[in-house]
This record gives C-alpha cells, sequence and structure tokens, in this order.
C-alpha cells in the first residue's frame, strides 16, 4: 500500500512540475512584459506589443511599418513623404515643437522620441501613463539599431533583422563598385543663419564615411552651437579653411536658405573668385543634396541616399 501512495504522489508532483513549467514559457510569450533599454539607458516596461503608436520624427514611420506596427500619431513634416499606412494618423505638431496634449487625447500605448529633442515631454507623457522609448536616429549604425529595438518591442526580431541584413546587402553593392582611391570631402549645411561644416556623425557625414571620403573636418573640435543648443555634429566654417584644406569634393545641404530658380542654395561664397580655386570647384565636384535624404534621418532608405551621392561622384560606376 505503501508503495501504491508513493507512485500517486510521485505523479501529482510530476504533474505539477509540467503545469508550473507550461505556466513559466506562457508568461515570456507574446501575452508577457517587454523590457527596453532605450538609447538614454532608460528601462521601459511594455506590458504587451504596442498597438497604437505615436512617433516624434517621420524618420521613424518606416521602421515601425517595417514590423507591422500600427501607428495612430506622427508629427509633421514638410520635408520628404509620408508612408501610404501612416497618412491617415493624427498629426501632433512639428518635430521641434510637440503638442502633448493631443499625443495624450490619442491614448497610445507607446510613444517613440528623438534622443536630444524630446526629453523635455518625458515627464508629463509618463505622468499620463504613456511610455516612452527614446531612440537616437543620425548615423547608419543608429538606424540598424532603432531598427532592431522597435523590432524587439512589436516581438518581431526575424523580420527587423531580415531587414538590417538587406540594408547592409544594398549598401555593400553599392560600395563594391567604387575605386579605390581615398578622396577628401567638405560638406557644407547652409540655413538663413549662415553655413556650417558638418562632421562624420551628421547623415551626409556618415554616407560619405562609408564611401570611403576622409572629412577635412573630423578633428575639429571647436563647438557649433544651434536652435537646440551644442551641434556636435557641425563644425565652424570659414573660406579661408575650407581654401587651406582644398576638398576634392564638396557637398552641400541646405535648411531654410535662399534658393534659385533650380531650387539650388544660393551661396555668397559661390561669387567670392577665391571659391573658384578649390579642387572641387574647379573639376566640377560640387553637388547639392536633396533634403528627403540628408536633412531628416533617411532611415531605411540610407542605402539610397549613399548610391545618390556615389551616383553624383562616379556616374559612370554608379546609378541613382
Amino acid at each position: 500500500m505503501r508503495k501504491i501512495f508513493s507512485f500517486i504522489f510521485t505523479v501529482l508532483m510530476v504533474c505539477l512540475c509540467i503545469s508550473g513549467c507550461t505556466s513559466l514559457t506562457g508568461s515570456s510569450g507574446s501575452g508577457s512584459a517587454i523590457k527596453i533599454t532605450d538609447d538614454n539607458q532608460r528601462i521601459v516596461t511594455l506590458k504587451k506589443v504596442p498597438e497604437r503608436i505615436v512617433v516624434l520624427s517621420p524618420s521613424f514611420l518606416e521602421l515601425v511599418e517595417a514590423v507591422d506596427g500600427k501607428v495612430v500619431g506622427r508629427a509633421k513634416t514638410q520635408v520628404g513623404k509620408v508612408p501610404a499606412f501612416a497618412k491617415d494618423a493624427a498629426e501632433v505638431g512639428f518635430i521641434f515643437n510637440i503638442n502633448v496634449e493631443k499625443i495624450v487625447e490619442l491614448k497610445p500605448d507607446l510613444v517613440i522620441a528623438y534622443k536630444g529633442m524630446h526629453e523635455r515631454y518625458l515627464h508629463t507623457l509618463e505622468s499620463n501613463n504613456i511610455p516612452v522609448v527614446v531612440l537616437n536616429l543620425k548615423s547608419y549604425e543608429d538606424v540598424k539599431h532603432s531598427m532592431l529595438t522597435i523590432g524587439k518591442i512589436m516581438r518581431k526580431d526575424d523580420k527587423a533583422q531580415k531587414v538590417v541584413a538587406n540594408l547592409d546587402k544594398d549598401i555593400n553593392a553599392t560600395v563594391s563598385k567604387l575605386p579605390k582611391s581615398e578622396r577628401s570631402v567638405a560638406i557644407l549645411h547652409t540655413t538663413s543663419m549662415g553655413i556650417t561644416m558638418e562632421k562624420e556623425t551628421s547623415i551626409a557625414g556618415c554616407c560619405a564615411k562609408m564611401l570611403k571620403l576622409r572629412n577635412v573636418v573630423q578633428g575639429e573640435t571647436k563647438p557649433v552651437s544651434g536652435p537646440m543648443g551644442t551641434q556636435p555634429d557641425k563644425a565652424p566654417y570659414s573660406l579661408e579653411d575650407l581654401l587651406e584644406k582644398n576638398p576634392q569634393v564638396i557637398f552641400i545641404t541646405s535648411m531654410g536658405a535662399p534658393r534659385d530658380a533650380e531650387g539650388n542654395p544660393k551661396l555668397e561664397i559661390m561669387s567670392n573668385p577665391a571659391w573658384n580655386s578649390i579642387d572641387a570647384v574647379k573639376n566640377k565636384q560640387v553637388f547639392f543634396l536633396p533634403d528627403d535624404l540628408f536633412l531628416l534621418n533617411p532611415g531605411l532608405e540610407y542605402p539610397k541616399a549613399v548610391r545618390y551621392m556615389a551616383a553624383k561622384m562616379y556616374p559612370d560606376a554608379v546609378k541613382e
């Protein structure tokens, strides 16, 4: 009899263990909490896969779409196109001036914010029980990291990894067509306030680096201030320095600067006789960069931005 009771007890314990193991496995499944460490090193816990997402920069839209996210709110944009899936999403102000009250009205279960720009909204949003993930989106590496993070949030890790692999493949295909020789580059950024130069950490600078171009201001440490504070991806500009560095290629981005009849920025320096002594000018290697790829982060179109630059310098080797 004792053996029978012992056998029954053993069977019951095994059943309980199996039941317990099943419950634990379920807790890490689709219904369990999702923990994310964002780019401000904040640990954000989401109760479930978000179904009502608000993005505070248009650059995040395609990343969310790539892993089947649902966007109910987005920042307005005057640059680039809004993907079809997000056109009906409510607008929550411009990227530099977000309407927090509108976001709260939308009752999102996730807000994706831009590092260095939207931290001032965190307290208000979180006090309304709205989780916020802050992501950096400047360099190509930032895009890949953000894609993988959003993939984790949506429980679509495999899909996000495939997107990243395809991005690498597209960019490598462009770079493989280029000559091996290194060229020097200067990237000018023009606004109504004046001119600055862009480092490798800027969007255009990152693309140039992938194309093996040597940025003439990369070692510059003097800070540049802008509307949002210090701009670490910018360096001071002077014509004297540009003449001394004598770049072989010049790319130009513009925001709010006067434009000519063809839509290109009007630069006073181009009327200076000294401008014509720069190698890039003499060899017709001065190119204007489109706003939609180089002002806002191109996101999943980074390969297109790299290809655009390459095609301008090497039209026989690379097509846009």
